[in-house]
């Protein structure tokens, strides 16, 4: 469910997936959530999940207004065992047993809520009651769904600010920048939270050189598909330089130099294979990577440390 999320482009599935799949993981009977609209600043329902009537939703709704001011005034998942015991809510209108409830940050501020409502086991015919490990399950799904609406947010104001390299395609340095900045106060020094690597078309000028323009485009195209081909969905691939490309590759796992060396050799091999392309010179790969070193280092040192050379591909 998480990686479903993180790969969603649009924030408009973002927020679809968010809510069905949070009550899918968390056997909610409903599932709302909310986001900070930049122009009022207030917090409106961009998703419902479940099955309510219109009627039901009415009470629901203005539940869920009382329950998103408690969650973002808290700054916290909020858990309520048992409404009919808690006298901030005991009064619903809304036939709802139990809430649990996470506030969205991004870059720090509240930016949203997410809200569910009752316990559904699969073998109960009544709701039940949400419990600590609910909260804990929750709270690291929140996790996922504030990278989403993060990724999601990010492509949009790219878009519209045309921060993407027309030959490609691909978002260019400012965006990934940006991203990066995200990703290291999001990892907070944590190991392997990401990895940046870098992939150079090491003799491009020669290239523009021998042949015509058209044909170093179609290099510098063919190897952006490839790069693009062999990443995660969620990975974020731009073009940071007439000959470079970087990607910002969250959770790389363990061993995040094998990763970037299977993709050095898989780009490669998608190269090579394209005969027309290495014509009249061979193409020229250099790959490099990086990982942040505690959370107070610059990202200028971060992407120094990704162009160093460390793998060649001839």
């Amino acid at each position: 469910a998480g990686l479903r999320l993180i790969s969603a482009r649009e924030i408009s599935d973002v927020v679809r997936l968010a809510t069905a799949s949070g009550a899918l993981v968390l056997e909610a009977d409903h599932a709302l959530l909310r986001l900070e609209d930049p122009e009022t600043k207030r917090y409106v329902i961009r998703s419902y999940y479940g099955g309510a009537d219109r009627s039901q939703r009415e009470q629901l709704f203005a539940l869920d207004k009382d329950v998103s001011v408690e969650v973002i005034r808290r700054r916290e998942p909020l858990l309520v065992h048992r409404v009919d015991e808690d006298d901030r809510f005991d009064g619903a209108n809304a036939s709802v047993r139990s809430i649990l409830g996470a506030p969205l940050l991004r870059d720090g501020r509240v930016v949203g809520a997410l809200t569910f409502y009752d316990k559904m086991a699969g073998d109960e015919f009544f709701p039940g009651y949400f419990s600590r490990d609910d909260v804990d399950v929750l709270s690291r799904y929140a996790r996922y769904v504030e990278r989403a609406v993060t990724n999601a947010l990010f492509y949009r104001q790219a878009q519209a600010q045309t921060n993407f390299d027309e030959s490609t395609g691909l978002p260019n340095a400012e965006y990934l920048a940006r991203r990066v900045d995200q990703e290291m106060a999001r990892g907070a020094g944590r190991t392997n939270a990401f990895a940046l690597a870098t992939c150079r078309i090491e003799n491009l000028p020669e290239v523009r050189n021998a042949a015509d323009p058209a044909h170093a485009d179609r290099v510098v195209q063919r190897t952006a598909e490839a790069m693009r081909q062999k990443l995660r969905d969620f990975d974020v691939l731009a073009r940071t330089a007439d000959d470079e490309f970087a990607a910002l590759i969250p959770e790389p796992g363990e061993h995040p130099g094998d990763r970037v060396a299977d993709l050095a050799r898989q780009v490669a091999e998608t190269i090579v294979r394209d005969e027309a392309l290495n014509e009249p010179l061979r193409i020229g790969l250099v790959f490099g990577y990086s990982l942040p070193e505690g959370s107070d280092e610059p990202r200028e040192s971060l992407l120094a440390r990704a162009r160093e050379p460390r793998i060649r591909m001839l």
